[in-house]
């Protein structure tokens, strides 16, 4: 059984504010007594991630938990400017009475995680709204790598009759006066569909180097898009996250990656529309791979915005038509009326409906076209777009013909606009019967 998140994320990726079951503000509590939680991943401690994570989901009172006052200092450095001062609270153990002292003051549920793992975003996201007490369980139940609890005024003040026990230990064997609901990971849906992808939720604690390894490769998995063309999905990622990581620990932000893609673009076009192809076709070959990177950045980083999405797509949507026509402008050599011409003006018609049939997807249909059936997926691995475009280019100058990358690239877009239009046609006409027998038998 899957469970649908409604939502932790908005439709281009980056977080809202949930609310919670009981309408109330959420309280987060952090423990930070394990030395683990100042490990560093893609360029934050595993506290600072879980930190972001919280505010990003509405967390306006959060209390970390050290376990000396020489960590005191420590956890209040930060890399990127919170949401929210955290209040730093020393003790020797992250103890029930611990936690009921920091949260003594919560207007609402409280969420207890520990600092020095990985959660999934899904996972806090269903706890969030949950009703009080409530827990994440592993698959068929069993306890987590690493503790999440949410508790309210009533759970907390009935959980064990020892309130020197570390909350952490003892979250399986808990007497709460209600029942407590269990959210387990494996009811929850793996599909990402901003990611075209289905990645299993996970928590990973960070204790040494092979569960570091794996919360590593966890939070590859997250970031990186799933069905995408040949190029962007088997030749790129890798150079992509070796940049990423480069530039995680630096100052860099995401928008400024953008903001070189917006340069190397506005370099390019002029390179293709005068006859340097070569040239074009190097520049676009590094902005083929720092596009993935932005989005990388943003997501491994916990800094992903409304912004620099509409900065990335919107860059991208109009970058690829003035790309063709720079390049049909010198195929075409000044005729009007040439085949090169004819073909330029083709691929302009072809592309901007294709652009809309593919939102026609998710606007009229519910889902992404790669959601749909294998042929979709098959299709959108020569997605006529800059990736396909540029290897085809670079295949025609090889061959000294470069207007085959052209009629090429023109056919290709022609073959989607129909192809699309029948995947449309068809699976509305489906949907429609389904909805139709549903009405009968109601």
């Amino acid at each position: 059984m899957s469970i649908e998140l409604s939502p932790p994320v908005g439709p281009g990726g980056y977080p809202v504010i949930l609310s919670t079951a009981a309408g109330a503000l959420m309280t987060v509590v952090l423990d930070a007594t394990n030395p683990n939680s100042s490990r560093r991943l893609w360029g934050m401690t595993l506290l600072e991630r879980n930190l972001r994570l919280v505010e990003r989901l509405g967390a306006t009172a959060i209390s970390i938990i050290v376990s000396d006052e020489g960590d005191r200092s420590r956890a209040g450095r930060r890399r990127f400017r919170g949401l929210v001062q955290p209040n730093i609270v020393v003790a020797r153990m992250a103890t029930w009475e611990v936690v009921a002292q920091v949260s003594e003051a919560a207007p609402g549920p409280v969420l207890l995680l520990e600092a020095h793992a990985v959660y999934d975003r899904r996972l806090i996201g269903l706890l969030w709204q949950a009703p009080a007490p409530a827990t994440g369980a592993g698959e068929n139940g069993e306890a987590l790598e690493a503790a999440a609890l949410l508790v309210d005024k009533e759970s907390l003040g009935a959980t064990i009759s020892d309130s020197q026990t570390p909350w952490s230990a003892a979250t399986d064997s808990l007497s709460f006066a209600t029942q407590v609901e269990r959210i387990d990971l494996n009811r929850i849906s793996a599909h990402d569909s901003n990611m075209r992808k289905a990645v299993a939720p996970a928590v990973v604690a960070v204790v040494d180097k092979e569960s570091r390894r794996r919360a590593d490769r966890f939070l590859r998995d997250l970031a990186g898009k799933g069905i995408n063309d040949i190029v962007g999905e088997f030749i790129h990622p890798p150079l992509e996250f070796a940049l990423t990581r480069l530039m995680a620990p630096t100052p860099v932000t995401p928008n400024q990656v953008s903001y070189l893609n917006v340069v190397l673009s506005l370099v390019a076009l002029p390179l293709f529309a005068s006859g340097m192809i070569w040239e074009g076709i190097a520049i676009n070959l590094v902005r083929g791979v720092t596009d993935g990177v932005d989005g990388k950045l943003a997501r491994l980083t916990l800094r992903e915005s409304e912004g620099g999405n509409v900065l990335d797509h919107g860059l991208d949507t109009m970058y690829l038509p003035l790309l063709f026509a720079a390049f049909g402008y010198h195929l075409a050599a000044g005729d009007p009326y040439s085949a090169a011409a004819l073909s330029s003006y083709l691929l302009q018609f072809f592309y901007w409906p294709n652009r809309v049939f593919s939102s026609w997807y998710k606007t009229f249909l519910g889902v992404g076209e790669s959601d749909f059936r294998r042929s979709d997926r098959i299709v959108r691995r020569f997605h006529p777009k800059r990736n396909i475009f540029i290897l085809m280019a670079l295949i025609a100058m090889l061959f000294k013909a470069p207007q085959l990358a052209l009629y090429g690239i023109t056919g290709l877009t022609a073959f989607m606009f129909f192809f699309r239009m029948a995947r449309l046609d068809r699976e509305g006409r489906r949907l429609a019967r389904a909805r139709e027998a549903q009405a009968e038998q109601r």
